[in-house]
């Protein structure tokens, strides 16, 4: 027999773990698609110290806050709620990941050679710049908490009428926001 999310849910606020595991199971795939999406980004921008199996856990930690904070009386569904809940997570995680005082752990290239060697080269000549990325984490620490929901739902691909519905605010009030953060720090959304 299969149930919809609503009815999944309920078995599950009644503790019945057989309803958590089909819960699970049907959102395994999400979970870990976006925990890779995060961990590849990452990686393309040469950041070190962790794995995806940090992301995957991160993602089943927001999953299991969906389950709990879920309200079915908003009228909203279980997906974009866990979906606004992974992006939440994934994001605090990409930020403590990035912060300065992490940055010579997570961006040191392992030499091939000894450093005495005349073709050693100061590792640091060859990071990427993620300026861009401090002055957004500069820019969302600085707004209220529903623009910095705004802002990252819309940087996570999700369309006006959704960040909308999810949010409930106008769409007017979105698009200041965006417009407000593209002016601020010149990047494109």
């Amino acid at each position: 027999m299969k149930y919809n999310d609503y009815e999944l849910l309920d078995l599950i606020y009644d503790n019945d773990e057989v309803a958590y595991d089909i819960m699970l199971k049907k959102y395994k795939p999400i979970i870990y698609s976006k925990a890779l999406e995060y961990y590849n980004y990452l990686k393309a921008n040469h950041c070190e110290g962790f794995t995806l199996d940090d992301f995957y856990e991160e993602g089943i930690i927001a999953f299991n806050h969906a389950i709990k904070k879920f309200d079915a009386n908003k009228g909203t569904l279980f997906y974009s709620f866990l979906l606004v809940c992974l992006t939440s997570n994934f994001n605090l995680m990409y930020r403590g990941i990035i912060t300065l005082k992490n940055k010579p752990l997570l961006k040191y290239q392992e030499l091939d050679f000894e450093v005495r060697d005349s073709r050693a080269v100061d590792p640091y000549d060859s990071i990427d710049n993620l300026d861009i990325y401090n002055k957004l984490d500069d820019y969302l620490d600085n707004l209220s908490q529903l623009d910095s929901a705004i802002i990252t739902l819309r940087l996570n691909n999700f369309k006006y009428f959704e960040i909308e519905e999810l949010l409930e605010v106008s769409s007017s009030h979105i698009s200041r926001v965006i417009k407000a953060m593209r002016e601020k720090i010149k990047i494109s959304c």
